[in-house]
């Protein structure tokens, strides 16, 4: 199986000091969701406007997954809408570093539906095991807040943001989150 090749932006380092790849979330950092002063360079074209406005819409946070044990304890992970490849390349949506144990692509899926407001933790594309509560995915599991999972020799523990109680279509246009659920 070849993989994809992308090219992708370098990782970048937003004033906070979280690294993220910017050419999967524009001008916001993927850990803090603050929005970045773009560089100044060359006039952007509408394009690239356009581009960065999905990428933005594709950033908002779903949940988290919290490292509890591994090289990278205490950091947290952001869950976007759609799928979430898990890995330790700089092209995964969910670079984990550090941990020797993780596959480069796509060692673990986590997976959030806005139509169904589920978070679904779906079985690895590569030959690294992940498990929840203990238990190897070998088929598609719904997450609940607080499930343990272990990808690598790392644990992590989910937290979810969307769910039953409230969605991103759901949050009235002036960012308050003051729409029904």
């Amino acid at each position: 199986m070849q993989e994809e090749k992308r090219s992708l932006k370098p990782i970048e380092r937003c004033p906070d000091g979280h690294f993220y790849n910017s050419s999967r979330t524009g001008d916001v950092c993927a850990v803090c969701g603050k929005k970045l002063d773009p560089p100044e360079s060359e006039e952007t074209t509408p394009g690239e406007l356009e581009e960065l406005a999905r990428l933005r819409d594709l950033s908002k946070v779903c949940g988290w997954l919290v490292c509890v044990k591994g090289p990278n304890r205490g950091l947290a992970y952001a869950i976007r809408e759609g799928k979430n490849f898990i890995g330790s390349a700089s092209g995964m949506d969910i670079q984990i570093i550090g941990d020797g144990k993780i596959e480069k692509t796509n060692h673990a899926v986590i997976m959030y539906d806005p139509r169904q407001r589920a978070t679904m933790l779906l079985p690895p594309e590569s030959r690294g095991m992940t498990y929840l509560q203990g238990q190897a995915a070998y088929e598609p599991i719904a997450l609940e807040p607080f499930d343990s999972l272990e990808i690598g020799g790392s644990a992590f523990k989910y937290a979810p943001f969307c769910g039953p109680d409230f969605a991103w279509e759901d949050a009235d246009d002036d960012g308050d989150g003051g729409g029904e659920a």
